[in-house]
């Protein structure tokens, strides 16, 4: 059988990687450019005013909006379930990979249609596809590499850098258009990223001809002697428990960080001072900076655990996520700092009489630290599920993270939702305390949950 290693030294290389990386890369990236334009455009275009145009919005309230927003987002990420399933069972990752993609143009560029039906069809369809795409093409990225290659984990800070890429890009472009021209064109333009997307992978297959393929008959009997049993051993057990903590880990984390396209985000627009000398910066753009300080600061938290590796310091997945986690929920410090500096009172019906508002500082400093916890997190989190994981279900268990991103979304607009009766700042408060919390505790019993891994993260020497 051919090996991922012995296909990669015959091939050009992207920064030292396989050259897969860089399809898989950019096809995530204009993906990502896709989903975070229209989603940072969702909840506003519910909430806008609606009249006769075109282009008006639907109207809806505040509350209303962040149901289905959470609804919506949830949904995204829990079909990643059936999506892993899929690919192990009857497709493999990368024909599930290629029909997802076609589910997201056909659905995106539905969206920039102001039908009712058409736009809510179009959300099922991305729903649909995400499920099948997201999951599958993280997996194959894992299996560019060899077991045991050093190389895996920074081949995931890359892979990661290129959704942020695409993420930043949405966040300006798409709400610039959006803004200037019409919320359909910016639904439109987020269709045409997926369909480059979609061009890209097509084109790249001959450079993955050798990951994210069906386990052949001869490989499945072969891995059926390898393990005695068709059932899991004790080691794998132990491991798949310990993705099973992760997992909780991760739905805590987004679920705090998630508030960035919902209440965050609704704040931005009512509440902050968006005013830069005489232009009012539309309030989806500030949806960019998480993705801008992920281009900015990606290579330095990379790089800090080179460093540390090199010092003898080398810290577990699991602490690497409880670091991340306090680090993003002290973000929340400033958003409590922000809705103390405003001055605003709720009235009926949902409206907010602002009479002096938060500045951009505020926001620029939350996000910062929003991105810093998410750099130790989340690229970690999806380099562990391809080592720990039992390769029978690799695809089935990233479509269980995915999932838990999933049921975070939908916990995220829950709590957002309780600013209408608690207010910003018991919500901000609540934020801080519930994560700091939470992730100290992670910190504290990290050493026992790594034995849990029987070895698996003993190769790491690159960035999680």
């Amino acid at each position: 059988m051919t090996t991922a290693s012995s296909i990669n030294k015959s091939q050009p290389s992207f920064f030292g990687h396989p050259i897969g990386l860089a399809i898989l890369f950019f096809t995530e990236m204009w993906e990502r450019f896709s989903y975070y334009g229209m989603r940072g455009l969702l909840v506003l275009f519910l909430i806008a005013q609606s009249d006769a145009g075109i282009d008006s919005g639907y109207g809806w309230t505040r509350d209303n909006a962040l149901f289905l927003y959470g609804i919506y987002t949830a949904l995204v990420y829990i079909m990643s379930i059936p999506g892993g399933i899929i690919a192990d069972k009857l497709l493999g990752q990368k024909k599930s990979v290629m029909l997802g993609g076609a589910f997201l143009v056909v659905g995106q560029f539905m969206l920039a249609f102001h039908a009712q039906t058409l736009f809510f069809t179009g959300l099922g369809l991305i729903i649909i596809g995400v499920g099948l795409l997201k999951p599958n093409i993280s997996t194959m990225v894992g299996g560019l590499y060899s077991e045991g290659d050093p190389r895996r984990d920074s081949g995931f800070t890359i892979f990661y850098m290129g959704i942020n890429i695409g993420a930043f890009l949405a966040g300006i472009i798409v709400s610039v258009v959006a803004a200037t021209y019409g919320w359909h064109w910016g639904f439109t333009l987020a269709g045409f990223g997926m369909l480059l997307g979609q061009f890209v992978f097509i084109w790249g297959q001959k450079y993955l001809t050798h990951v994210g393929n069906m386990e052949t008959k001869e490989e499945k009997a072969q891995r059926k002697i390898d393990n005695g049993k068709e059932g899991f051993s004790k080691k794998e057990w132990d491991r798949i428990l310990v993705l099973g903590i992760s997992f909780i880990i991760v739905i805590v984390f987004w679920m705090a960080f998630e508030q960035a396209g919902g209440l965050m985000n609704i704040y931005t627009d009512l509440i902050t001072d968006r005013n830069i000398g005489s232009y009012e910066v539309p309030a989806a753009v500030f949806q960019s900076l998480n993705a801008g300080y992920i281009m900015i600061f990606g290579g330095i938290v990379a790089s800090l655990w080179i460093y540390l590796s090199k010092k003898g310091i080398k810290l577990s997945a699991i602490t690497k996520m409880g670091l991340g986690t306090v680090i993003m929920g002290l973000g929340y410090l400033f958003m409590v700092a922000a809705s103390n500096e405003a001055e605003y009172v709720r009235g009926a019906e949902e409206v907010i009489t602002v009479t002096k508002k938060s500045g951009i500082h505020w926001l620029l400093l939350a996000y910062f630290f929003h991105t810093i916890g998410e750099l130790f997190l989340s690229p970690v989190a999806l380099s562990f599920i391809t080592k720990v994981a039992p390769k029978k279900i690799v695809a089935s268990m990233m479509g269980v993270y995915f999932a838990a991103t999933g049921l975070a979304n939908f916990l995220a607009s829950w709590v957002g939702r309780q600013a209408e009766s608690l207010g910003e700042t018991t919500v901000f408060w609540g934020l801080v305390i519930f994560t700091v919390s939470f992730g100290l505790i992670l910190i504290l019993f990290s050493k026992h949950l790594r034995k849990l891994t029987h070895g698996a993260e003993d190769d790491v020497v690159a960035a999680g």
